[in-house]
């Protein structure tokens, strides 16, 4: 080949490789599932899907129906009596033989613990017989199923049963299953059962058997089946900034099911909302602040912020490994939020990052680029407490390679601002413990942040308020430890108290006993003190190799 020749095939190479891709020719999420798609629940477009009008069994996914055929045809309030013909075993809700309940109980014990007996008792009753056995009217409740499908369009769908057990004739596909869950999404109802948690009434208490809430936020509602034909099924349903996506899956396994909806939806939030200016990662950024501390600003809840009030709008921050050399940020009272890589596709939990803060004020190394660090010097700036207090950023980083305290043991540590740290066995009345250190950074997180991370609270999920997770996962939030804990004597509005520090890659924490109930553990300011820090003169760069966010 000729110079020119190999020089204009160079060109070319480089050319292709410029090319954006577009979500259309992105690669197809690599899912265990047989069967998928990924819709938008707004006008209904299909987002990606593989094999998903091919008829298939889909087991339990078919109470989805069943619900919306029941909210439709019977009142919430009808009284039914459980008979012995509705106990046909397998997936149960736990019903009983002669007691009565409501038909509300029921499509409960329907959507939440997928029962079949719930299944068998709500068809019977909304067919005509709340109150005694009668087949026929199990079998009126079916044909009402397949006129909704018909009536709905659902041309690859027809039900055998209220229940989803497989059976020859009962069968739908996922393409069907995304429709007809678009539809029962404009039941308000139906939305409120699908996205419970957890229900108590009648002498039930039941939990949800969908478990993607609990490490996926945004989570509106699902539904779990599972049957030998069908394999392992969801449907999961997710809104995040304003957009809502469908996920619909048959055919996986118990250990890829919810890995492979967790993927369908990361990969769909690239597709549905392209993130290219500031206003698209402002309204990313507000849904993400909304959901854990627009409670607390409307004072629904009592308990410490995470991110705190805004310092600015949405900005270009230059970052060397970033499309373009620059990232999306927006800062926070006690946070920073950024967007480096918006169109790859990660996992959710970590599409948003917030910067190792900690790390880079108590080191002094500005973390620039993927492996690219600026020195400013250590932050000489308090922690915690008023401002002036000697315990800094700076004498917090020479006590980075401290010995881990042993696990179990109380935290008597006591840290003062020249750096002496010594043991007073009064701390012990706080009873706070060292837990078991990270091989990431050699600290353990103390006991009352550990506990702290794995609480529950209030959080919008669309537009309704839900008892989830705060923290999914706690580690992207505020990183590992890279200190030990230290009970230090700060003055807080002028009063001096205990108040027991740890900084974390992200974020640093204190706990101070005295403070009112959902306030004793909080975030320090440090989207302030970051903003503060990166005013003072660079002194160098440096291409660094250790382990960056």
């Amino acid at each position: 080949m000729g110079r020119v020749a190999l020089r204009l095939l160079v060109v070319f190479c480089v050319l292709v490789f410029q090319i954006p891709v577009s979500p259309s020719l992105r690669a197809e999420p690599s899912v265990v599932a047989r069967h998928w798609v990924i819709m938008e629940a707004s006008e209904g477009t299909v987002v990606a899907e593989h094999a998903a009008r091919q008829p298939v069994a889909i087991a339990s996914l078919t109470k989805v129906m069943t619900a919306l055929v029941a909210l439709e045809h019977g009142s919430l309030g009808l009284q039914v009596t459980i008979v012995p013909e509705d106990l046909i075993g397998e997936s149960s809700a736990g019903l009983v033989a002669g007691q009565t309940v409501t038909l509300r109980t029921l499509l409960y014990g329907l959507l939440l613990r997928s029962g079949n007996d719930a299944a068998m008792a709500i068809a019977r009753a909304v067919g005509g017989s709340p109150s005694a056995e009668d087949p026929w009217a199990r079998q009126r409740f079916v044909n009402l199923m397949n006129a909704k499908a018909a009536e709905l369009g659902l041309q690859h769908t027809r039900f055998a049963n209220p229940h989803g057990l497989d059976e020859p004739g009962h069968f739908s596909s996922v393409f069907d299953l995304a429709q007809l869950t678009r539809v029962a999404l404009a039941d308000a109802r139906f939305v409120e059962i699908f996205g419970a948690r957890e229900y108590r009434a009648e002498g039930f208490t039941w939990r949800h058997t969908n478990r993607l809430p609990e490490r996926y936020p945004g989570i509106v509602g699902g539904k779990t089946g599972w049957t030998d034909e069908a394999g392992l099924c969801l449907i999961e349903v997710a809104e995040r900034a304003g957009h809502t996506l469908i996920v619909v899956l048959t055919g996986s396994t118990f250990d890829s099911w919810y890995d492979d909806a967790a993927k369908l939806l990361d990969f769909g939030w690239t597709v549905v909302d392209p993130l290219d200016e500031p206003d698209d990662a402002a309204r990313l950024f507000q849904w993400w602040w909304r959901r854990t501390d627009d409670p607390i600003a409307q004072n629904l809840v009592q308990r410490t912020w995470l991110w705190g009030p805004p310092l600015g709008p949405v900005e270009w921050e230059p970052y060397v490994d970033a499309p373009g050399g620059r990232r999306l940020v927006q800062y926070f009272e006690k946070g920073r939020m950024e967007l480096t890589h918006p169109d790859r596709v990660v996992d959710g939990r970590w599409r948003v990052t917030g910067g190792r803060l900690a790390w880079e004020l108590m080191t002094g190394w500005q973390q620039v680029g993927d492996r690219t660090l600026r020195h400013r010097s250590p932050a000489r700036i308090a922690v915690a407490g008023d401002p002036g207090n000697g315990i800094t950023y700076a004498l917090l980083g020479s006590k980075m390679q401290a010995a881990a305290g042993r696990p179990g043991e109380v935290v008597t540590t006591r840290l003062d601002a020249e750096g002496t740290v010594w043991t007073e066995p009064e701390l012990a009345r706080y009873a706070v413990r060292y837990g078991e250190p990270f091989p990431e950074t050699g600290h353990g997180v103390a006991s009352v942040f550990a506990a702290w991370f794995e609480q529950r609270g209030s959080v919008w999920a669309g537009n309704n308020l839900r008892e989830e997770f705060l923290f999914s996962p706690w580690v992207a939030l505020v990183g590992f430890p890279v200190t030990e804990p230290y009970w230090v004597r700060v003055r807080v509005n002028g009063v001096e108290h205990d108040v027991l520090l740890q900084c974390f890659e992200r974020r640093c924490l204190t706990y101070t006993p005295s403070n009112p109930p959902g306030w004793e553990v909080e975030m320090g300011n440090i989207g302030l003190h970051y903003r503060e820090w990166t005013q003072t003169r660079v002194v160098g760069t440096l291409a660094a190799s250790a382990r960056l966010s």
